[in-house]
């Protein structure tokens, strides 16, 4: 058999695992449960911040102005060359719920993002933490929407957080390069959809630190970050699997719509590209059988777009696999954001995903390579 004539049989086989996986993603949405929890458990919110002086104050005004009854909120300052401290300090007079950390040194055997939120952890007196970044902005039923979520049996609950444009200091939506920002969005949205998913089928693999929520009595019991101090990245990703596979705790998406925490889009590609380079570094320590799964997934996907290509030179199985594959990207996109109450691209929804397979084909595996830091320089 030729090349020519095997090709089809790995077409088949590529829009087959391809649109079973997301068929798989959507069943895992649709069959979430979200727990509305009486009892309000003592919370404290941390955040690891360096040099976030154009941040820190309009954060903190969002977490002071919580609906919920009883929480503290911890600001971890890792060696900030800029106001940060002081502007928390600020906010301290006002609110006794507002305590500032401050490290001075570097830990050698823990990164420096890990160092800080393992800091604030430790002085933690809430039974439940949440985890946030300076640059985002919580709703004010932010709290109580993630730890409606905690039932006897869940042990961490991941959230939903987009980029808005809006919070780009001194530019409006319009005025943002459009490809770029509805990309990053459209990226982001997807990313929220595949961590829902898996997570409604107990296959968690991916959240984000923006709206993380976990027991404290998790984290020691899976040993802190010690086992997973060896990558920059991964406080959420690599502590998400970490619990998955060493605890019995369920783990729980919420998707309403008043939890969603709007963050502060890179302003341009390379801080993007940068950003996301240090994000999939997590991938180097993720399982064999997860790194073999998706490297399957997203080589699929680019088969798919070698099919529909090929079709121009009489494969025409290309053209109708790609059509296929391309109804299914549509189908989850456009069922999954509707249930997250997202807006879904359904107009640039095809010039997104040639950019995305594209974005995942070049710059995914970069992220395997070379050295990371987080945040060395006032933004």
């Amino acid at each position: 058999m030729t090349i020519p004539d095997f090709f089809p049989f790995v077409l088949y086989f590529a829009c087959a695992f391809y649109c079973l996986t997301l068929l798989f993603l959507l069943y895992g949405i649709t069959r979430s449960r979200q727990a509305h929890t009486i009892p309000t458990p003592t919370v404290s919110v941390i955040v690891a911040a360096r040099n976030e002086e154009h941040h820190i104050r309009a954060l903190l005004d969002c977490l002071m102005n919580q609906s919920y009854p009883e929480y503290e909120i911890i600001i971890v300052d890792d060696r900030s060359e800029d106001r940060t401290d002081e502007i928390v300090k600020s906010a301290q007079s006002g609110n006794k719920q507002v305590t500032l950390l401050s490290i001075k040194a570097p830990n050698p055997d823990m990164p420096s993002k890990k160092n800080a939120l393992m800091a604030g952890i430790k002085a933690a007196k809430g039974v439940i933490l949440l985890f946030t970044d300076a640059d985002c902005r919580p709703p004010s039923n932010w709290i109580s929407r993630l730890v409606q979520a905690f039932d006897d049996n869940v042990g961490l609950v991941a959230g939903y957080s987009p980029y808005d444009a809006k919070m780009l200091s001194g530019e409006s939506p319009a005025e943002s390069p459009g490809l770029f920002q509805a990309f990053i969005r459209y990226e982001e949205l997807k990313a929220a959809l595949w961590s829902w998913g898996a997570i409604g089928v107990g296959k968690a693999w991916l959240c984000t630190g923006r709206s993380l929520a976990y027991r404290k009595t998790v984290w020691e019991e899976v040993g802190g970050f010690g086992n997973i101090r060896h990558s920059v990245s991964g406080d959420d990703d690599l502590f998400l699997q970490l619990v998955r596979r060493s605890t019995s705790w369920e783990i729980r998406y919420v998707s309403a719509k008043d939890s969603h925490v709007p963050t502060k889009p890179p302003r341009t590609v390379g801080q993007f590209l940068e950003q996301r380079k240090r994000h999939f570094s997590a991938a180097k320590y993720f399982p064999l059988t997860m790194k073999v799964f998706f490297a399957v997934f997203h080589g699929s996907n680019v088969l798919l777009y070698c099919g529909f290509i090929a079709s121009v030179f009489g494969c025409s199985a290309g053209l109708w696999l790609f059509l296929v594959k391309s109804f299914f990207d549509f189908v989850f996109i456009w069922l999954g954001s509707r249930r997250l109450g997202s807006s879904a691209p359904v107009f640039s929804f095809f010039v997104m995903e040639v950019v995305y397979v594209l974005y995942n084909a070049l710059i995914g595996p970069l992220g395997l390579f070379g050295s990371f830091k987080w945040k060395t320089q006032t933004t």
